[in-house]
């Protein structure tokens, strides 16, 4: 069978996160093209992939949809079933859910990367549906959006948690392949661990619970936290953040590599994490995490193995108290350790199993048709006339 002609689709390029990343290297496994909605071009990394944009839009559609979730799901509700650039693929990647209105021709294999079901719709749902418009809105986006979930020939989920939540919310089975994370990129060796340094590294939302980190830290003046990433919360954190808290924003992948090094551990407190990438590449660093019990995170963490986690209520002292206890007890995995256990999310690993996952459903999918057998030696007219059969 020669190769498959295939394609990788993401929905946004908004800015550089866990889900661009697993685009990236989706297009990367298979050299194939990226091809997504909105984006801002400076944030598509030059890395010798082909990223081709789909909506036509000017300016001002391209901010509306970067800044209003509604209008931008509209785009994509409206937009994205007809996608004649696509049509004459044989396979389409898909990377989250925006592309999920898609249609495709009844011959093409669709491959669906979740990295969660809609998360205002579902998991988050319980803490964000309080407001009654928000509310509204996501009680339209339920019935609408799951007849799509029928058009992928395979879902392939990012960890255990959204495999169930793919199940619980959708109906659907699904295969689960971690994303990847270059390892090779992260490292002890480049300088010695600062003993009062600590870092968390998210999209700074509301979710990611950044805010009950550095107060925490507010109360332990002798320790550092830096805080890197972009996002709507990072002027508030700037404003309430202690004088031992640097909120830096966004980091080249150099300088987190470099603070992932120094950093005696990294903290992870976001709601509901879906997988977490970030936890990985402290590991590749030789760096333990100090993370909630909740979300995948508390998969991620073997306490006292290979980094202390704490529980998921009155969670500003628990991080002050799983500090406490790190350093004094420590764990039990070395830097050595870290950075083996790390490699088991390679994307070597990744590029294999996705591969792995698009041959079994090119050969699940091929048409094995019986008719022959009807013309040979089946009833009725189509009887061949050499087995005494009727030729009309």
């Amino acid at each position: 069978m020669s190769s498959p002609n295939v394609a990788v689709l993401h929905g946004n390029y908004f800015a550089q996160g866990g889900g661009e990343r697993v685009a990236e290297a989706l297009a990367k496994a298979f050299d194939a093209p990226l091809y997504y909605g909105f984006g801002d071009r400076a944030e598509i990394p030059n890395n010798g992939i082909e990223h081709i944009r789909l909506f036509d839009s000017g300016p001002i559609t391209n901010r509306l949809a970067s800044h209003i979730f509604q209008f931008r799901d509209a785009c994509f509700m409206w937009w994205g079933q007809h996608l004649p650039a696509l049509t004459d693929y044989d396979v389409i990647i898909t990377s989250g859910n925006e592309f999920g209105w898609y249609v495709p021709p009844d011959d093409q294999i669709v491959v669906k990367y979740v990295h969660s079901p809609p998360r205002g719709a579902y998991d988050l749902f319980h803490t964000e549906g309080q407001h009654k418009l928000f509310r509204l809105y996501q009680s339209l986006v339920r019935p609408l959006y799951r007849p799509t979930t029928s058009y992928p020939d395979v879902h392939v989920a990012n960890s255990e948690l959204v495999q169930r939540r793919i199940t619980k919310y959708w109906g659907l089975d699904s295969d689960v392949v971690y994303p990847p994370v270059d390892t090779g990129g992260f490292g002890r060796e480049v300088t010695p661990t600062e003993s009062d340094l600590y870092i968390t590294i998210n999209r700074l939302y509301d979710h990611k619970r950044t805010d009950e980190i550095v107060e925490a830290f507010g109360e332990m003046p002798n320790r550092r936290l830096v805080v890197c990433g972009n996002g709507p919360e990072r002027e508030r954190l700037e404003e309430c953040a202690p004088s031992n808290v640097d909120v830096r924003g966004y980091v080249s992948e150099g300088e987190k590599a470099d603070l992932l090094s120094r950093a005696s551990a990294l903290i992870q407190n976001a709601r509901n994490e879906d997988f977490g990438i970030v936890p990985i590449e402290a590991f590749a660093s030789g760096t333990p995490v100090i993370g909630v019990r909740d979300g995948f995170t508390q998969y991620q963490i073997v306490n006292g193995v290979n980094g202390r986690t704490y529980a998921n209520e009155g969670r500003v002292a628990a991080i002050h108290e799983a500090v406490r206890k790190f350093e004094r007890d420590g764990i039990k995995m070395d830097d050595t350790a870290l950075e083996r256990f790390a490699e088991n999310f390679s994307f070597e690993r990744f590029a294999r199993e996705m591969h792995d996952t698009v041959e079994r459903m090119l050969e699940k999918t091929t048409i094995q048709s019986t008719v022959d057998e009807y013309i040979l030696d089946g009833p009725g007219p189509l009887r061949s006339p050499e087995a005494g059969g009727v030729s009309e």
